[in-house]
Formats: structure tokens, sequence, C-alpha cells
């Protein structure tokens, strides 16, 4: 005797009129399963007389489903999710997995962006993004494949095994274009509210020591100990801040983020860096792959200096 006695001998047809009752049309149904729609009409109907009941109501250009239709779209609908949940967690347990642990500022506003191109070159792998807060503390941690992280100390790691060196950070001060009029010189961008991502107000001091431009004592300072927040409040008008243009490369290029003309970019005192755990021919290629990467953003850059006529670093 059979366990469940109720239940239709053809599953397929169950398959089919969840799909009908999902998407509310025969058509699209048989667009989905790939089958005709004749066949659709067609295991409906037998599914309906061997439950003995009906399941859809035909109207002249439109379905609707009957109380017992409901029920059981509602009973199939959620067995076929925790299917579907079930053997997905069987596949993505088959993959192997590919770590990625970055610097918070690195992951969220240059990693995720390219993230499509990391999973279309790499698709048998789950690639895992872990973001840090504290990337050199990192460098002695096992629970990645692969860091990228900034330091300000980057004599200490620049000749270590297995450490590449990445990129410079190219300093200059932004605001959002709806703060200010449609050119914004640099004498209008020290006047406004300072936006700092440190309590130090680090980034700001060296950037202002080496243009031999004075402070004003006058202007109000706005300190955020995240330079994610110090950016989003920027973005929202909320003042000025130094900071790395290649982190804002997308806001500058459409015109979100204004740097005045003329503006004199230099170094910070940070270096990007990347570091593998363990010699690996895949973790070789996607370090190329973020090498090249920031190479491209560098040149977008210079692009954009030579339109604005920023000077500096970026000659």
């Amino acid at each position: 005797m059979t366990p469940y006695p109720n239940i239709p001998y053809s599953h397929h047809a169950l398959k089919t009129f969840e799909a009908v009752a999902r998407l509310l049309s025969f058509t699209l149904a048989a667009d989905e399963l790939n089958v005709t729609q004749s066949a659709v009409s067609r295991q409906i109907k037998q599914l309906e007389e061997e439950l003995n009941t009906a399941l859809i109501v035909r109207k002249h250009r439109a379905i609707e489903l009957t109380q017992r239709g409901e029920e059981l779209s509602f009973v199939l609908g959620k067995n076929f999710q925790s299917i579907e949940s079930l053997i997905s967690s069987w596949q993505l347990q088959n993959k192997q997995r590919l770590v990625i642990k970055a610097s918070l500022s690195f992951t969220t506003r240059t990693l995720i962006t390219k993230l499509h191109e990391l999973h279309e070159k790499y698709p048998d792998y789950e690639i895992i993004i872990i973001p840090s807060l504290d990337g050199e503390a990192c460098v002695t941690a096992n629970d990645y494949d692969l860091l990228i992280f900034c330091t300000k100390q980057p004599q200490v790691f620049r000749n270590q095994p297995n450490m590449i060196f990445l990129r410079e950070e190219y300093m200059a001060p932004v605001c959002a274009t709806s703060s200010t009029e449609e050119r914004v010189d640099l004498q209008s961008i020290l006047a406004m509210p300072r936006v700092h991502s440190t309590l130090d107000h680090y980034d700001w001091k060296l950037w202002l020591a080496n243009q031999n431009v004075e402070s004003s004592h006058n202007v109000r300072d706005i300190s955020f100990y995240s330079l994610d927040v110090a950016l989003s409040a920027c973005l929202a008008g909320q003042g000025a801040t130094v900071t790395d243009l290649l982190l804002v490369l997308p806001e500058l290029q459409r015109g979100f983020l204004k740097c005045p003309d003329q503006v004199k970019i230099q170094y910070s005192a940070w270096q990007y860096f990347c570091f593998k755990r363990n010699n690996s021919p895949l973790i070789d290629e996607i370090i190329q792959w973020v090498q090249e990467q920031a190479k491209s953003e560098i040149t977008q850059l210079q692009q954009l200096a030579k339109k604005h006529h920023w000077t500096g670093v970026v000659d």
C-alpha cells in the first residue's frame, strides 16, 4: 500500500499546476516549462479529473484559482521552495570556496562593484568577501585566501614573502555637486565644513600642509571614525572631505562629486597591498586581475586630471 494514497500519480502535473497558479497564465507556464500550451491545459485537466475537483476557473482572457486551487498552490509553492533550497545547498557544498578579505572601504567602494566579473571568471567557486576594519592585523590570520589591505607602514610589509604592492592613494578634496556651483574652485571648497574620516583630521592636515594653504579656524569640522561614513556625509552635501580619488572614481565620472579644477593631487601616507597566504595559481591570477583593475582606474583618473587640469602625482 502506498504511504501517500491521495497524492496524484503524476508529479509532473503538480509541477505544471504550480507554474500555472503562480503565473496565472497557461501561456506563460508553457513558456517556462518549455512545452506547448495545449500540453499544459491537458495536464491541468487530467489533474482536476484525478482529484475530482476544480482547481482553475477558465475565463475568456484570464484564469482564476478556485478556493481549493489556492490551497493547493500555497502548499506546492511552499514545498517546492523548500526542495529547491535543499538541493541548492547541496550544490553550494560541492563548490570550492574562494575567500577574499579586504579593507572595508576597498570592499564597499571597489571590490563589490566588480564582483560580477569575478563570478563570471570563476563560476565554479563560491566567492566569499569578508570586510576588515584592520587589515594589518589580518596578515597573520588564517581565515582567507587573499588579503587586500591598506597600511600606513608600507615599509614593514614591502619585502615580506607573498606580499604584493597594489597601489598608492591619490588624495584631494571633494564635495557633492549639489552643495556647490557649476564650477568649484579651491577657495570655495576650503570654506565648506570639513568632513574627516579620522578623529585626528590627518588627511586634511597633510593635504593642507603640502599645498601651503592656511587652515581656517572658522571652518566647522565634522569627524567620523569611518571613511565610508565620511564619504556618505560628503555625498549628502554635509561638507568637503579629502579622500582617495580612486575610491570615488565613479562619483567623479558621473558628476556626483567634484574636485576643484587645477588642484594638486598627492599621495597619502597609506598604500594598498595584496597578501596571499599560500602559493596558488588561482590566487596569482586573481591578484593579477586586481592589479589590472587598479591600473585601469589610475588611467581613468589621469584622463579626468587632464580634463580638470589637476596636477601632482597624476601628471
